[in-house]
């Protein structure tokens, strides 16, 4: 684990912010499906690199699948999953394999990127809310679960799958009043910080480009303009 964050420290937000918008563009651009298959095989030596190791199989795994469904089960008519399901997940999986390194640096970095940018300070609590709030809810979720679990809730896969709203229901409610008392608790924490104050203010970590962030992203752009132009 310390090793692991010893590598992530070493990627800068800004190499993040741009990573992911290289991930929107080539899933957006990119019309060849062994272009689009390179692109999230990078993505995966990256995660990989950082040592998230598990992540990066689920979405091997996640897009094998997507891909091979769409490629040689949708032809012959088999659509009892749905195209358009299987489509989103083909387009938005390279998006969230970039965003998933840029929620797990420290969001001090990204703050730092949004006030070299100038930008305002209501978008900027705005957007530190946001950064914070996907990764926090997710230890809220495997919270929820656990009472779940304690209580009897989901004892065994055949409640779960014979009782699937009952299971919603004891699920996504919990999570509905937990999701806003973790928003009103990460607006308030960023507001003691000093995040309204018009001063300017100085940021821990630094935006300079890292010799890492320098390697990822000459290699990411060559595969977008490869993706794009192919």
């Amino acid at each position: 684990m310390e090793q692991r964050m010893r590598k992530i420290d070493s990627l800068g937000g800004l190499a993040c912010l741009l990573l992911t918008l290289i991930s929107c563009t080539v899933s957006i651009f990119t019309k060849d499906y062994y272009m689009h298959a390179l692109f999230v095989g990078w993505l995966c030596i990256i995660l990989i690199y950082f040592g998230f190791y598990k992540q990066s199989l689920f979405y091997v795994v996640i897009y094998t699948f997507t891909a091979f469904w769409l490629l040689e089960m949708i032809p012959k008519g088999i659509v009892f999953i749905s195209p358009m399901l299987l489509g989103m997940v083909y387009k938005f999986i390279v998006p969230i394999m970039a965003a998933y390194l840029t929620f797990k640096i420290p969001s001090g970095k990204l703050i730092a990127v949004f006030q070299k940018c100038a930008l305002p300070q209501n978008i900027i609590l705005i957007l530190l809310v946001i950064i914070r709030f996907i990764p926090t809810i997710s230890g809220e979720f495997k919270t929820i679960r656990e009472a779940m679990r304690v209580r009897g809730f989901t004892g065994s896969v055949k409640r779960v799958l014979f009782h699937p709203l009952q299971t919603m229901e004891y699920a996504v409610v919990p999570l509905i009043f937990r999701s806003i008392k973790v928003g009103d608790e990460l607006a308030a924490a960023s507001i003691v910080r000093g995040i309204e104050n018009p001063t300017k203010k100085n940021s821990y970590y630094e935006t300079k480009f890292t010799k890492v962030d320098v390697i990822i992203l000459f290699i990411s752009i060559c595969l977008m303009v490869a993706c794009i132009l192919r």
